[in-house]
Formats: C-alpha cells, structure tokens, sequence
C-alpha cells in the first residue's frame, strides 16, 4: 500500500490473532469487513498459532483476501503480534482480538482520535458481547504492576456520552490502534510476556520514551469475555499476571525506584500469597519466573533508561489507581499500604487513604 495523500485515511492493518478460534473468526472477519473503512486502504491479517481446526483451509476457502501467517505453534500473544507487525504493510496497526465484533465506526474513530491528539497509540471502548456493561474504558494500574480496565462492569449507558479522547496509560491490546513505525521503533510487544499486560507495558514504556497514549470512547467494540481463556492451562493466566507485572515494574520505573519497587511487589506476592492459599502457587511461580527473566530484562531496562524522555513523575500520575489492591479484603489493602512505606516505594503516590474496592480486580489487559 502506498502512503495516504494528505487529506486522505491513512493505510491500517488490522492485525488478528488466533488458535483454534474458526468459530470466532466468522464474527470477528464479517465485522472487520463492514467496517466503514475504504477497503483500498485495508490490510487484514491473520497469524494463526498453530490451530488444529482447519482455520487456514477455512481461511483460503472463505476469506481469500486476509492474508495468513501460519505459525507452528501457541506462542500467546506478544509474539505473534511483533511478527504480524514487521510483516504489516499499513502505516497504522489496528490489533484486535478474535473474540471481539466491532462497530462500522470504530476504525474511523480510532483513526480520527490519533489525528486530533497527535498520540501513537490510540485505544477503543470495549463492551461486553450485548453492549450492557462496559469491560475496558482506558487503563489503570497499581504502582506494582497490576493493570486493571476503568469501569469494568459499569453501566454502558451511563457512560454513552462521553465520546472526547482522552489521556490514558495504555490501550487494551484486544482493540488498539498503534503507529507501526513507532510501535516497531519500541520494541513491539515484549515476547518475554507470552500473554497479559504485554499492552500495559507498551503503553508505559510509550509514554516513558515521550509517546503518547489516548482512550477513544467513540470507537466501540464488543467482547465475548473470556472466549478463548481455554487455550491455557488451569492456573497459568495468574502465574503470567504476577510474571509480567514484575517484569514491567523492573523494566519502566527509574532504576533506583525501580528496584526498591521491585522488592516491594514479591513481598505483596508474598502476601497475596499467604492471604489467599489458592493463588500461593501462581504467585511463586511467576515470581521465579520473573527472576529468572531478569537478565533479559536488565538489557532492556537499560534500553528504556537510555531513551527516557518522560521522568517518573509526570507517568505516575497516569496510574489513575495506584492503590487498587490486587485481591480483596482490608487485610491485604493495609499490607499494601504498609509494605509500601516500609520499602519506599510510595513516594510518588497520592497520600490520601488506601482505596476501598469491594473485590480484587485480575481482569486482564489485553481483552
């Protein structure tokens, strides 16, 4: 595709992501091609992660125009996109999930939010499958990592009118819209992540390295949740959860916050731990295996050190929940609190009281 004449959409590939997802991609695709988008400036393409459905027959049989990249096998999240992306031909990546339906509007006020804000990554709303309840509305994140969507569960009514773009930490990876250039000039996904909060760490590490990242309410997008959470073993999504949030802790902050950060983080592990039994599994292993990845994440902490243009105090600010807590209870909320002022780790948070959430919120990131 050649570049877009000023005045003219620019050329956007969408990017999808699946395994053994057949039965979602008949949505997904039939939505993606009514979008009001002229199709002329429209790459869609799908990596597929080794399914065992006959999605690439059904692929070439049905939809000879997607382009598909066949990979051998599961390799989540991250990966599959960074390849899609170097591969994409589109001056804007649209990543979407193949879960998801989306309305006609939604590409053109993706697009339209980065022209009047002038930000690399823009991020859409996203609903549940019957448009009642919101699921993602910008991004927040506890100060050790934890990335939550704003106004999970919230009335979609409620919030019909706020359609203005606005400021936000990072996009959900399930329906974001990235400048290819620069999402490649960052590093893309970090593959160390497999899946989950691999788009909390990129909208960080954007804003960190003088990017910016805004929420679009006006692009609007629809999520069977937890359609295809069947493709990992029981307990691995909490093990990846705790993984990464550590992995961007150690890789985003200033270095010297970010170790007494870091430290602080498995000790709340530690806690979340001892609080609750049942996840005590899943935060040991993804705490050892965040140390084990740490070698590969000391290289590009320093990748990140090196280019920082925005300092710590001007990225805490858009955290918009330091202080949610990861699990429920006062127990851990008073831990949380304590654990921080003990390690030092809350010298840039706000100083009023710890925040009263009735329960803990996993949700992932990436829709």
């Amino acid at each position: 595709m050649s570049a877009a004449h000023p005045g003219e959409l620019p050329d956007v590939s969408l990017i999808v992501v699946t395994r053994d997802g057949r039965h979602l991609l008949e949505e997904s695709l039939a939505s993606l091609h009514a979008l009001d988008y002229p199709a002329s400036r429209l790459e869609i393409v799908v990596y597929d992660n080794g399914s065992s459905d006959g999605t690439a027959g059904w692929l070439a049989a049905q939809w000879p125009r997607v382009r598909v990249i066949a990979g051998g096998e599961n390799l989540g999240f991250a990966v599959p996109n960074d390849r899609a992306a170097r591969q994409a031909s589109g001056e804007l990546l649209c990543l979407v999930n193949n879960d998801m339906r989306f309305a006609t509007s939604f590409l053109r006020e993706l697009v339209a939010a980065r022209a009047r804000t002038g930000a690399a990554c823009v991020g859409a709303r996203i609903l549940t499958d019957d448009g009642g309840r919101i699921e993602f509305d910008g991004g927040t994140m506890s100060f050790y990592g934890h990335g939550a969507p704003l106004r999970h569960g919230a009335a979609a009514a409620d919030h019909a009118a706020e359609i203005e773009p606005r400021a936000s930490l990072f996009a959900s990876g399930g329906a974001m819209l990235v400048e290819r250039e620069t999402f490649l000039g960052v590093g893309g996904f970090d593959e160390d992540y497999f899946a989950y909060f691999e788009d909390v760490d990129l909208g960080w590490r954007l804003w960190v390295l003088g990017e910016r990242c805004v929420h679009a309410p006006a692009a609007v997008a629809y999520h069977r949740e937890h359609a295809s959470e069947h493709l990992l073993p029981p307990g691995r999504r909490m093990e990846l959860l705790e993984r990464n949030a550590l992995l961007s802790v150690y890789k985003n902050y200033e270095e010297e916050r970010g170790r007494r950060v870091f430290a602080c983080a498995l000790a709340l592990g530690a806690e979340r731990a001892r609080l609750e039994p049942s996840r005590r599994e899943a935060c040991e292993r993804g705490a050892l295996e965040a140390i084990a990845l740490l070698p590969a994440a000391e290289g590009r902490r320093r990748d990140v050190a090196a280019r920082r243009r925005r300092p710590d105090r001007d990225v805490v600010a858009l955290f918009a929940e330091p202080w949610r807590p990861a699990i429920a209870g006062a127990a851990y909320a008073e831990r949380q609190r304590a654990l921080a002022a003990a390690f030092g780790a809350d010298d840039l948070l706000p100083a009023e009281a710890a925040a009263t959430h009735g329960a803990a919120t996993e949700q992932p990131a990436c829709a």
